[in-house]
């Protein structure tokens, strides 16, 4: 009878030993797909691809670029952009150092005097008017080529604005730009719903 109790005792032993093993592991894929998930609601996808980048690598990412609205007002066309870091910080372990300035590129088929002024905002409510040019900005070395520069930056999380209004219609569409940093975020190139051309053009 005593044999028979020590075999068993063991058999016992081990299925309780291997069923807590299958149990743990069993956590441990759950715990490791709600963190997943966690990462996948954080906002912009630039919090979890900047890990281990180097000072000053180009992140197109980096600043969240919305086209708030095209409205018609007073026979033109006035287009608004709101610009947001996407992870505030020193530009170190991921995050983002506050923006400079940045600007935008236009298609072959928009024609320059079609610009009828440009002011920028901390709040969307009162703006800050300035002469738009369209010509090279020496303060980067990512964008050599002219561009519209918008010279003011943003402050933490706290969204800024931007305005352009322009005399001719034309369609959103794909248009590149580039923003200035800090030495850790530096400058980069990106593309984002612009003043596109009819039809689709991309020259």
């Amino acid at each position: 009878m005593k044999t028979l109790r020590l075999p068993l005792f063991i058999i016992l032993t081990s299925l309780f030993i291997s069923a807590g093993c299958q149990r743990n592991g069993h956590q441990d894929i759950l715990i490791s797909g709600k963190a997943t998930i966690q990462n996948n609601l954080t906002s912009p996808v630039a919090n979890t691809s900047l890990s281990g980048r180097e000072p000053g690598t180009c992140n197109p990412n980096a600043y969240i670029i919305i086209l708030v609205s095209e409205t018609f007002v007073n026979g033109n066309w006035e287009w608004i952009w709101s610009v947001q870091n996407s992870n505030p910080g020193n530009g170190n372990n991921g995050t983002i150092q506050d923006l400079s300035h940045w600007g935008m590129q236009f298609r072959s088929c928009f024609i320059w005097s079609s610009v009828v002024s440009a002011a920028y905002s901390g709040n969307a409510i009162t703006w800050t008017s300035f002469t738009p040019e369209y010509r090279t900005d020496p303060s980067q070395n990512c964008l050599t080529t002219p561009v519209l520069k918008f010279d003011f930056g943003t402050t933490g999380s706290a969204k800024s604005y931007y305005k352009l209004v322009v005399s001719q219609d034309y369609p959103a569409g794909s248009v590149p730009g580039y923003y200035k940093s800090g030495a850790n975020t530096g400058c980069c190139i990106f593309n984002f719903t612009g003043i596109g051309c009819p039809g689709g053009q991309e020259e």
